[in-house]
Parts: structure tokens; C-alpha cells; sequence
């Protein structure tokens, strides 16, 4: 009788083995995590980037659409521009911003009532007075009563040519002349002037998540050493820790609190008050969506911290426009 044939032995993985093939897996699946978080980051990045150049396209082109269109008369005493920093800067005291400026100026409007011009509704003319301003709120609410749900939020505020030439034209406080101006398209009441506060609801969302602006204004001042006589151009820049707090344009001269110093560029607050406006240059942070939640709950250790916070949460754009001069 023939025996039967023993089966053939099976051989597995050693435990050595199994675990050299688990730490190959573990390293394998580290390095595509790894990979996988820089991707994500740079995809958010990108994102909240392309977000935010959108916010400042649609802000900018719409400043420069104005400032291009800037109406300034000169031979007389009255007020044609009023641009100053912001008394108290919009936000809490967790999250205000650095920089912001009420901005009032007259411009040929092509949206004048409405896109109504030519039509029934045109009551004639084509300067209109225009305002700029940062407030800090619930953008779709128009309060600043939900902290939680408040944002930086830009707004536009245009009067039409009508109430512009009943209560504005011919002023010589360009900003009480505006708080103050009845019916419609008032951006703020003469109470609240000044408080960040935007309460009318005729006012025009521009866009949102603006940390903060500034306004920079390019100047020819002329000097005279001895018998030479040269014009130079000067940048005068608004801010609190900038060269002026506020800059007015009058149909005679400048008025503005500003010195610019810094080499052959330096002139003196005489030089710039009978100085020409040629140029005006916007600069604005805009905040991601990421950032500016932790924004509101985070805290910093000092201002370097914040700084480097805001560094990495923010993006910065700027649009330079040649004006009419005075």
C-alpha cells in the first residue's frame, strides 16, 4: 500500500518582516499626508487669495472710477474735497483696524440716479457728491449689533446731482455739509458723524472683509532756492502715524496738517498747503475669511505677534489714478 503524499509545507511573512513592511507603510502614508496638508494649504491660500483680489478689484475699480472723474473748480473759497483719518478706526478692541479715512469729493457720476441718466427720472446735471468710508457691521443687516456676525464692510455712498447742487455745491465744510444733508442718499446723520456707524439704508455695499485702507495723495509743491525755482513732486500720505491726518482741497489752496520729510523729496507744511494735487493711490488689506474669525477670538502676546498674524492672513492692493489738479 502506497502512503500518501505529505503535503507541501507553506511558508509566511516572519514577524520581522511584517513589521519592516508596516514602517515602510507608515512612512509611505506620512509623506502623502504631509504632501496631501501642502497641497490643501497652498489651495487655501490660493483660494482666499483669488477671494480677496476679487473684494479689491471691485473696491478700487470703483474708487477709480470716481477719482478719474473728480470735479474741481478753482477761483473761490469752497470746499471740493474732504479726505481725513478716521477719528475712532473701525472694530472692537480685539480686532480694530489700523487705518481708515471718511473720503468726500464731487465726481461725474455715469450712475447718477440709479443708471436712470437721460431717462424720466434724470432731474439734470452730472456732479454729484460721492463718499467713501470703512464701517465695521453685519453686512447684511447694517448693525453693528451681532459682533459675532460683523465684518469690515466698505461702502459707497452717491448723491445724486439734484440734492448735490441744493445742499453741497458752494460749501465750505465739505463733511458737516454732507452729514448733515437731509432726504435722500444721506450716508450718516450729523449724531453719528465720525462713530464708524453707517445707519441709513440707502447707502451702497461695496465689498467686505476691507481691514484697512489708506489714502495717499501725490503733490507738486514748488520751492525756491535763491533764484531757481523747481516743482517736485511729494507724497502725502494719510494715517495716524503717517505724514497728515487729513487733506482738503479748496478752489484757492490745500489745507492739511501734513509734513513729508525724508531727503530731496521733504517739504514743508507751508510748501504743501500751496501745493497741486495730481494723483491719488489707495492702498488696501484685505482680510481672509479664516483670518478675520480668528481675529475676533484670538490673542496676540504682543503687537509683533499680531503683526506676523496679519502677515500671513492678509492681502495687500493698491490702484494709483491720475486726478484733475487744483
Amino acid at each position: 500500500m502506497k502512503k500518501p503524499l505529505s503535503c507541501r509545507s507553506r511558508k509566511g511573512f516572519t514577524l520581522i518582516e511584517l513589521m519592516v513592511a508596516m514602517g515602510i507603510a507608515l512612512i509611505i502614508m506620512g509623506m502623502l499626508i504631509g504632501i496631501t496638508n501642502v497641497a490643501m494649504g497652498t489651495w487655501q491660500r490660493s483660494r482666499a487669495e483669488v477671494r480677496a483680489s476679487r473684494q479689491a478689484k471691485t473696491m478700487l475699480d470703483a474708487m477709480a472710477k470716481d477719482l478719474e472723474s473728480m470735479v474741481i473748480r478753482s477761483g473761490n473759497k469752497f470746499e471740493w474735497m474732504y479726505a481725513a483719518v478716521e477719528t475712532t478706526m473701525p472694530g472692537t478692541a480685539q480686532d480694530r483696524s489700523t487705518n481708515a479715512a471718511q473720503f468726500i469729493f464731487f465726481s461725474a457720476a455715469t450712475d447718477r440716479y440709479k443708471g436712470g441718466a437721460g431717462t424720466a427720472t434724470d432731474l439734470g446735471g452730472d456732479v454729484c457728491a460721492v463718499s467713501y468710508k470703512l464701517a465695521y457691521q453685519d453686512p447684511l443687516m447694517g448693525t453693528s449689533t451681532s459682533p459675532s456676525d460683523s465684518t469690515f464692510v466698505f461702502y459707497r455712498q452717491l448723491m445724486d446731482p439734484r440734492p448735490t447742487f441744493d445742499t453741497m455745491l458752494g460749501k465750505l465744510d465739505l463733511r458737516t455739509a454732507f452729514a448733515g444733508t437731509p432726504g435722500n442718499n444721506r450716508f450718516e446723520t450729523q449724531a453719528n458723524a465720525g462713530t464708524n456707524v453707517v445707519n441709513d439704508s440707502r447707502y451702497s455695499f461695496v465689498c467686505e472683509n476691507v481691514y484697512q485702507y489708506s489714502i495717499t495723495f501725490r503733490v507738486d509743491v514748488t520751492t525756491t532756492v535763491g533764484t531757481t525755482t523747481t516743482v517736485k513732486p511729494v507724497r502725502v500720505s494719510l494715517g495716524n502715524s503717517s505724514s497728515a491726518r487729513s487733506l482738503r482741497i479748496f478752489g484757492d489752496r490745500l489745507d492739511t496738517d501734513g509734513v513729508v520729510s525724508g531727503g530731496g523729496m521733504a517739504a514743508t507744511n507751508a510748501e504743501l498747503r500751496t501745493g497741486r494735487v495730481t494723483g491719488v493711490e489707495v492702498s488696501i488689506t484685505v482680510l481672509s475669511d479664516a483670518g478675520l474669525a480668528q481675529l475676533k477670538t484670538r490673542t496676540f502676546a504682543d503687537a509683533n505677534a499680531k503683526a506676523k498674524f496679519l502677515a500671513q492672513n492678509t492681502f495687500e492692493f493698491s490702484k494709483s489714478v491720475d486726478v484733475p489738479g487744483l
